[in-house]
């Protein structure tokens, strides 16, 4: 697995493949792709560093992490459906805390995303907060 840092150019990509972690993560507001790529352009734009998960040369997954805030905040982390249960994921995330320079992370994860909740656990990861809701 090789790490690549996302241009501007890579938008369009990057997008695509947030809304299929927007689809993945059964979220109740999966915005439109032009607003997907503005946000996308926003963040980037405000220092947040984007990264491809490339293997054999293909787009297996992407990162998104805003890098201006302490600890640093992983926004976004997706591995391709098909790209799935080799390991990967587990490979990306610790080629992305080597290429920051970190071992410390924030991120969120939705409460019914048991399989999400068991992943990032198995890294290391500790809850730390809930987020709650009430709507209507």
């Amino acid at each position: 697995m090789e790490l690549t840092a996302c241009t501007f150019d890579d938008i369009p990509v990057l997008a695509k493949l947030n809304k299929e972690l927007y689809e993945d993560e059964n979220n109740d507001n999966i915005p439109a792709m032009e607003i997907l790529e503005e946000r996308l352009r926003l963040s980037m734009e405000q220092g947040s560093k984007a990264f491809f998960f490339m293997m054999d040369g293909e787009v297996s997954g992407y990162a998104l992490v805003k890098t201006q805030t302490t600890p640093y905040y992983l926004s976004h982390f997706f591995i391709c459906k098909d790209m799935r249960r080799k390991h990967l994921g587990t490979t990306a995330f610790q080629q992305l805390l080597e290429e920051l320079n970190t071992e410390t992370m924030d991120l969120d994860v939705f409460c019914w995303n048991q399989r999400g909740q068991g992943f990032w656990k198995s890294l290391g990861f500790e809850e730390r907060c809930i987020i709650m809701r009430k709507s209507k």
